[in-house]
């Protein structure tokens, strides 16, 4: 009696040693291991930083610097300041093409120019001269010269006339000697900048230069600056007026016919009345609007209307000071008509907004089998010119797969909760009027898609692909059409496998398999199944934490204990109680180490799995329990055998 007290003792020692192994928690080696990847992580974060850095600044330092005019004081950057205003970015430029482009005729030589005067023919002579500040050059043997403020071939006609006092043969047709002018260094002309440029004060340009090239030379006009009523003044008296706007809007260009002389006046008045326009347009901006100007001319300048612009505009607008009654109310917002655009007189400091027209419901959505479901019009059109347009029903092989006797429609109804549901049939389509918003749905005809199979591959006289029809079929039947099996495969090695459509990350669509585990001959196939009779393999497979594992010889009788001695043995720091055998048809099952069992039997084909611990301590007081348990339980359970033969 005492001895199997002592057994039920041991027995339950054992119990709660299992539950032991069950609570384990996050050992320190794991917590070390996770804090050295999140270091590593860290680390290899902030060293590709210092990379992306450094090869900012290998890009950076290697970028070469363009050889031009640069305008004076200024980057290439477009400033906060005029960045949001029109017109302005188009002054921030870099300028290096004057040495390329030939001498204009209108160019007027002055103290500074170099001159290259070639003689061929008769005589033959290239020499340079500089024109002096009085406007003169001199020749040897003819004197002074004065070219001052002619042109390049009047002063080749001059110097031709002069120079025939020394060389007769320039008169002489029939032998004579001919005379080239060429510019050669060019004098810079100073030119003078008032209001509102960037750097205000005398100047030097490239003679070449007409107003809107000598601005970008001067760093271009600031914020305040007009650009539509630029002047140039020259001895004291108004030359012309420019407005860019011509040439920024339409590639007008109405200043370079005025050539810019030594000593000239570029003055840059303030801005009088700026206007922004945003919303629905091509070109948002703020642009600047002469007196005479209205919301036409704004919207011109913006190149118009977007598509998706409505004829409504809003107008927020800051009343003039010399027009308020009180600061309270110095700003106001209108709604405005497009039509009315031509009337509309704007201030300084105005805002149009063009707002996008509203959506209207004009569509209906075709869902389900048809070749191309989606949004189509849907006013004044019937049910059958939608559903053609969707396509399938022109297709006789495609329309067998449509049930066209029961097309759906869902159509909103202000006087229930639910959509109102309309079933008609293609024959009916053509007398079915569609409204907008409704939802047609075309389902599919089941019936014609259903032709299901399954598979039988291995050791069967007749593999192959078999239907599935309303009849119950098993594995036995299967196995039965296909033949039955060969000597090379046995019931103990079929395997059953199910394929399942699914789709991966990017939307194509995938076959996967799933192993259906504990399979029996009366096991129902289904839709997609695969059996597979495995050829018999007259050995055994031991794997895991063994001494030596691998392929063992089939005995028949031995269990898997002796298969795992004859493996070389267990090593240290197995897990002894979780040892599994995955059998020849991919069952699983766990060896049971309890009381007086003597391990599984082993078939062909089948498997020894012997899994390691992991994470091996030097003494666990719970697997020391276990086993003890186990072994006490042994002996009790032999000692109660011996006590009842006894007796």
């Amino acid at each position: 009696m005492n001895i199997k007290i002592l057994g039920l003792v041991f027995l339950s020692t054992f119990v709660f040693s299992q539950s032991l192994n069950d609570l384990k928690k996050i050992s320190n080696q794991q917590l070390d291991a996770i804090k050295s990847e999140l270091q590593s992580s860290t680390e290899a974060t902030v060293e590709e930083s210092i990379d992306v850095v450094k090869s900012n600044d290998v890009v950076k330092s290697n970028i070469a610097a363009p050889v031009s005019i640069t305008p004076t004081g200024t980057s290439t950057e477009i400033s906060v300041a005029t960045g949001d205003y029109f017109g302005y970015n188009y002054f921030k430029k870099d300028i290096s093409f004057f040495d390329n482009i030939p001498t204009p005729a209108d160019y007027r030589l002055g103290p500074g120019d170099e001159i290259i005067i070639s003689l061929w023919g008769e005589n033959n002579s290239r020499e340079s001269l500089t024109i002096n500040k009085d406007g003169m050059i001199y020749y040897p043997n003819i004197g002074f010269i004065n070219l001052s403020n002619i042109t390049l071939k009047s002063a080749e006609l001059l110097l031709t006339e002069e120079l025939s006092r020394i060389y007769s043969t320039l008169k002489d047709k029939d032998n004579s000697t001919r005379l080239m002018l060429e510019l050669g260094k060019l004098k810079s002309i100073n030119i003078f900048f008032s209001g509102h440029i960037e750097n205000p004060g005398i100047n030097l340009v490239h003679p070449f230069s007409d107003i809107f090239l000598a601005i970008i030379q001067a760093g271009g006009v600031n914020s305040q600056g007009s650009l539509r009523e630029v002047q140039l003044i020259r001895n004291e008296k108004l030359v012309t007026k420019v407005d860019f706007y011509s040439f920024f809007m339409n590639g007008k260009n109405t200043y370079s016919n005025i050539k810019l002389i030594d000593g000239d006046v570029i003055h840059i008045p303030s801005v009088r009345n700026r206007i922004s326009i945003e919303g629905e347009v091509n070109r948002p901006s703020t642009y600047e609007l002469l007196e005479d100007e209205s919301l036409s001319d704004l919207i011109t300048y913006s190149s118009g209307f977007t598509s998706n612009a409505s004829s409504t505009l809003i107008l927020n607008q800051i009343i003039p000071v010399n027009e308020r009654t009180s600061d309270d109310n110095a700003r106001t917002s209108t709604s405005i008509n497009f039509k009315n655009k031509e009337s509309i007189a704007l201030n300084n400091g105005d805002t149009v907004k063009v707002p996008p027209i509203s959506e209207v419901d004009s569509d209906v959505r075709v869902f389900g089998r048809v070749k191309s479901p989606g949004s189509y019009p849907g006013v004044n059109t019937t049910l059958k010119n939608v559903l053609d347009i969707a396509g399938g029903f022109d297709d006789p092989v495609f329309r067998q797969s449509i049930n066209e006797d029961e097309i759906l429609i869902l159509r909103q109804d202000k006087d229930q909760f639910y959509s109102q549901e309309i079933e008609i049939s293609y024959k009916n389509a053509d007398q079915f009027i569609l409204k907008q918003n409704d939802k047609i749905f075309v389902y599919e005809d089941v019936n014609y898609r259903n032709n299901f199979t399954y598979r039988v591959e291995g050791e069967v006289f007749k593999p192959g692909t078999y239907p599935v029809n309303n009849n119950t079929i098993t594995v036995g039947k299967a196995i039965a059409l296909a033949g039955g099996l060969t000597q090379l495969s046995s019931e103990r090695n079929l395997s059953v496998k199910q394929e399942f459509t699914s789709f991966d990350e990017n939307g194509n669509e995938v076959i996967v398999e799933e192993t259906v585990n504990n399979v029996t001959l009366d096991f129902e196939i289904g839709i997609n199944s695969v059996i597979k009779a495995n050829p018999i393999e007259n050995v055994i497979r031991v794997e895991g934490n063994v001494y030596n594992p691998g392929l063992i010889t089939y005995i028949k009788g031995l269990r898997s204990p002796r298969y795992i001695e004859l493996a070389g043995g267990i090593k240290p720091n197995s897990l002894r109680r979780n040892i599994f055998i995955k059998r020849a048809n991919g069952n699983i099952e766990k060896v049971n180490r309890f009381l007086l069992s003597r391990g599984k039997v082993v078939f062909p084909g089948d498997t020894i799995v012997v899994p390691e611990d992991l994470e091996p301590q030097d003494f666990n007081l719970n697997t020391f329990i276990a086993d003890l348990s186990t072994t006490l339980a042994n002996l009790a359970a032999i000692f109660f055998i011996i006590d009842n033969n006894s007796n």
